[in-house]
């Protein structure tokens, strides 16, 4: 019997991954881009506030991505990596009002697209990875729902067919829960009834940003990158168990159930019952075209009275291995993978992001003409941690889930939000003072999975 004639579960036993693979990477518009030339986010009002990140800096420079990426498009093209996934900066297109856009900006995304293409990148876009300008106002009011819609159809009209995949959302649930609930992301609220407005106003609003890419676009593939982490309590109390409950359906259910239909779970609908119109609903079902899932780890807390969302984070069992920000878990993504692919009838999953903050053999002295033009920073850390999940995912598609592709987060370092810029997580590295990008044993390592298409 040919290759071809095997029974698919047959072919998966013996195979990487399928032909046509999608190897990513993933970054995002207010974690590389700097401030020029844009109008104020939600993000510059919350780190302003706060004075700086974990680690002093903030968001003025970031990586000037807009000024940069040819650099790092080389280095990508050079190891094989196929498809680029970004974000547009709202605050960048539209800065002080609603209407017509930015020229500025549009050129510059226009520009930005062309190059992907030309160095074999297929373009990705994120319509909203956490990033609002002021004027739209934020999720507690139900209008930014409607003005979201009118940004997608100014950027679906711009892109047109040079991208044949759109993300809508960068993990709604982190926005509703970090923004809205405990507030440790912009805008910063901490209220139990501003976390159901917001999950509410955030699903309808990729319903309208959907509606919009479908109609300039109706051949095009578009989910949202929702974040998968399941939750759980490790002391095992009674009161933990069930915070953790909530949590683990509030984060990995609220959003991506109603997207495909099925409505909000019963243990949220208290939540969001207050601000559900008529046809909301219909309008929220958009049954994505492929499921964008994130996973970085497990989460584990406990209760917490104190918090609008019942619970606080706790160290993980001492059994799992850490990276610098995340416990390590690759057997929790094969059954995440898997679980997905029951829940959501065997949907196309598309791992669009995994990535590992981690020790590197940087260089003591400043990047300057001294320094060998082959320079690559050893990351061995990184590297193993890329072959778990990878080796995981792979598991998962032998197992029948229908995985098209991976994408690493992120491309580059850049600000991890409110952690700054200490902790790395590129396949490149990037000098804070002089901006030089140096590729690491990471983007090596990536380049070997890309030709093996699967693990090396």
């Amino acid at each position: 019997m040919m290759a071809s004639a095997l029974p698919r579960n047959v072919m998966a036993a013996t195979a990487n991954f399928p032909d046509g693979f999608i190897w990513g990477v993933a970054t995002s518009a207010g974690q590389t881009e700097s401030r020029e030339g844009r109008g104020r986010s939600n993000w510059d009002v919350f780190l302003d506030n706060k004075g700086s990140t974990a680690d002093g800096t903030i968001n003025q420079r970031n990586t000037e991505f807009q000024l940069r990426y040819v650099d790092e498009f080389k280095l990508l093209q050079n190891a094989g990596v196929n498809t680029y996934r970004f974000s547009f900066s709202w605050p960048r297109i539209q800065p002080e009002t609603p209407g017509s856009p930015n020229m500025r900006a549009m050129s510059y995304y226009d520009r930005l697209v062309d190059s992907m293409l030309e160095h074999g990148l297929e373009p990705m876009p994120t319509l909203s990875h956490w990033e609002t300008p002021l004027w739209a106002g934020d999720f507690l009011d139900r209008d930014i729902t409607k003005r979201m819609g009118d940004f997608a159809d100014i950027m679906a009209r711009l892109v047109g067919d040079r991208a044949k995949r759109w993300l809508m959302f960068n993990e709604p649930n982190a926005l509703a829960a970090f923004g809205y609930g405990n507030g440790a992301f912009a805008p910063g609220y901490r209220s139990r009834e501003y976390l159901g407005a917001a999950i509410h106003h955030i699903n309808l609003a990729q319903g309208h940003m959907h509606a919009a890419v479908k109609s300039n676009l109706p051949n095009v593939k578009i989910s949202s990158a929702f974040n998968m982490q399941p939750v759980e309590a490790p002391s095992g109390k009674e009161e933990d168990v069930k915070a953790a409950r909530f949590m683990d359906v509030l984060w990995n259910e609220a959003m991506p159930g109603p997207a495909y239909g099925k409505g909000y779970p019963d243990i949220i609908v208290p939540m969001v019952e207050p601000y559900i119109r008529d046809g909301d609903l219909e309008t929220i079902a958009i049954m994505p075209d492929f499921f964008g899932a994130n996973f970085y780890t497990r989460g584990f807390v406990a209760n917490d009275p104190d918090s609008p969302l019942g619970t606080t984070m706790v160290a993980p069992p001492p059994d799992i291995e850490l990276t610098l920000e995340f416990p390590y878990d690759p057997d929790s993504y094969t059954k995440v993978l898997l679980d997905i692919h029951k829940k959501y009838g065997g949907p196309e999953i598309l791992a669009t992001e995994f990535g590992f903050a981690t020790k590197e053999e940087v260089p003591l002295q400043e990047f300057d003409e001294k320094m060998p033009k082959d320079l690559v920073i050893n990351d061995p850390d990184r590297v193993r941690f890329m072959k778990g999940y990878i080796t995981a995912a792979l598991e998962a598609y032998k197992q029948g889930v229908n995985l098209s592709g991976m994408m690493y987060w992120s491309s580059t370092d850049n600000l991890e939000w409110t952690l700054g810029l200490a902790n790395r997580f590129g396949l490149i590295h990037i000098d804070q003072t002089t901006q030089k990008r140096t590729p690491k044993k990471s983007l090596e390592y990536y380049a070997s999975c890309i030709a093996l298409n699967g693990p090396a």
